[in-house]
């Protein structure tokens, strides 16, 4: 029970300590343009972050992500590892999608804008479509982007249906998707649980690019299917390799 106590604190203070050091370097060197150096900083705040957890990790598939060009990376989503683990292992220069509110966060949000990251509103406002269209450019001229495509964390580890934006943005970017799955992630701090699983296996599965040339934006629903299809591949051998079965 110590040990458990000790090893959470652990965990904590140091996710949260490495976040804060890693957070204005980042942003810094972003600002700067020296995206290469942040990209290496914020690998090694992720790989941080896993150990401090003690997370066993592996990633199988690194070999399909396009070392030319952007694309959109689309994932399931079960923790907040599941950020770190990505990062610790995609070598291309990627920022997430994330929710507008976040970025209203005193500090963190600022962190988050400077540090290259795009805020989505969903409220099919002049205001959304204004952001839409930033996405698009910085896909198309500075970065990639990963999409969680449920929207909210599995707890159960079940998949849930994939919002549209991911596929919404990859074609009128006319880039690329490329699918991935996470698993174990959702075991290393369960919701309502008080204690880190120190050792927890954790795996990343990244698959084949799915192209979107060609496609128009009525074809979004049928992407956003075929991304559901592969991630669900993808998460079978995800979870082999972690040895968690979903609920």
């Amino acid at each position: 029970m110590i040990r458990d106590i000790v090893r959470t604190a652990f965990a904590g203070v140091s996710a949260v300590g490495l976040t804060g050091a890693a957070s204005s370097a980042i942003s810094a060197l972003s600002v700067a343009g020296a995206h290469r150096e942040a990209d290496k900083l914020l690998k090694l705040w992720a790989q941080g972050v896993l150990a401090s957890a003690g997370v066993r990790h592996e990633a199988v598939g690194l070999e399909h992500i396009p070392t030319e060009g952007h694309v959109v990376f689309v994932c399931n989503h079960q923790s907040h590892y599941d950020a770190p683990l990505g990062l610790a292992y995609l070598e291309t220069h990627t920022r997430f999608v994330a929710k507008a509110e976040l970025f209203k966060i005193p500090v963190f949000g600022s962190a988050l804008r400077l540090a290259g990251n795009i805020p989505v509103v969903r409220s099919g406002s002049s205001q959304d479509r204004a952001r839409l269209e930033e996405a698009v450019t910085a896909l198309r001229e500075r970065v990639s982007v990963l999409f969680y495509a449920e929207g909210t964390r599995s707890e159960d580890g079940r998949l849930r249906p994939f919002k549209k934006g991911a596929a919404t943005l990859a074609i009128q970017a006319g880039v690329p998707v490329v699918p991935m799955a996470v698993s174990g992630t959702r075991l290393i701090l369960p919701k309502g649980g008080r204690a880190v699983r120190w050792g927890q296996r954790v795996a990343l599965a990244v698959g084949a690019p799915i192209t979107t040339q060609g496609l128009t934006i009525q074809d979004r629903e049928a992407l956003t299917r075929q991304l559901e299809d592969a991630v669900a591949q993808l998460y079978s051998e995800a979870c082999r390799r972690s040895g968690d079965v979903p609920t």
